[in-house]
């Protein structure tokens, strides 16, 4: 159950991770199998809320078939786009901030003193360390249009790390603690993505995999467009109801993310 909590100004909510008894890969298998039983050769009629066409099921079995022949390069290209999560003694933060906006300050605080002190002004900021997001959008295993996000998170349990979002950004935090007989230590991790204002934030779901992959999704909620469909290489294609609503969308409303 997602926890509600104030924090300085920021209302942030704690969302609860559930081990996953399987791999990442495991997962993608199991999720193309089930939309490829579920889809074949059926026919849906729309649904005003939903951004499904008439041959949407035809859409799916596409993307399910094309998925399935490059599978390969799809597992590569799922896992170069997972984020990492940044250890934060590399800016000399050595514990954990209450406000994670506080925390990014003080590593953007951290870059621009290194970028001073060598004379470089191409040393990346904090928001620039994975550039934009793409490919954030998949069909769920309902069918339906999700918010997908992965994160590289092996050698951590469910126990050593802490979900949480606001209205616009999720954290994700991390602290892996050693002990021997003679001593104890502990390194922290931490990584922000902003949320696009397109999903559902109330169904903001966490599993983690055998093997260390922490997923993040939610449901994109009633949209601004007319139909969705894919190219031949599997990326998204938005097709709005007219040229002019192309203009009015706002840019909160644009399919895609930023990582901190």
């Amino acid at each position: 159950m997602m926890m509600l909590k104030n924090n300085h100004q920021h209302k942030s909510v704690d969302i609860p991770i559930n081990q996953e008894p399987k791999t990442f890969e495991q997962h993608r298998r199991e999720m193309l199998t089930g939309l490829q039983h579920r889809h074949k050769g059926r026919k849906r009629p729309r649904l005003a809320n939903t951004p499904h066409t008439d041959t949407w099921s035809d859409v799916i079995d596409n993307w399910v078939d094309s998925s399935w022949r490059s599978w390969d390069d799809e597992m590569h290209r799922l896992r170069r786009g997972m984020f990492a999560l940044l250890p934060l003694d590399i800016f000399g933060l050595r514990s954990s901030y209450p406000d994670p906006f506080d925390l990014m300050n003080q590593m953007e605080d951290e870059i621009e003193e290194i970028r001073n002190r060598v004379g470089m002004s191409k040393v990346p900021g904090v928001g620039a360390l994975n550039d934009f997001l793409k490919d954030a959008y998949e069909v769920g295993e309902d069918g339906k249009l999700y918010f997908k996000v992965h994160f590289d998170t092996k050698g951590f349990t469910p126990d050593d790390i802490k979900v949480d979002s606001t209205e616009h950004r999720l954290t994700v935090h991390a602290k892996k603690v050693s002990e021997s007989d003679s001593s104890k230590s502990s390194r922290e991790f931490c990584r922000m993505i902003e949320l696009p204002q397109t999903i559902d934030h109330n169904q903001l779901k966490c599993r983690l995999t055998e093997d260390g992959v922490l997923m993040l999704e939610a449901p994109v909620k009633a949209p601004d467009y007319e139909s969705i469909t894919f190219t031949d290489n599997r990326r998204l294609g938005i097709h709005p109801k007219s040229a002019d609503q192309i203009q009015s969308v706002p840019a909160s409303k644009a399919l895609a993310v930023k990582g901190w």
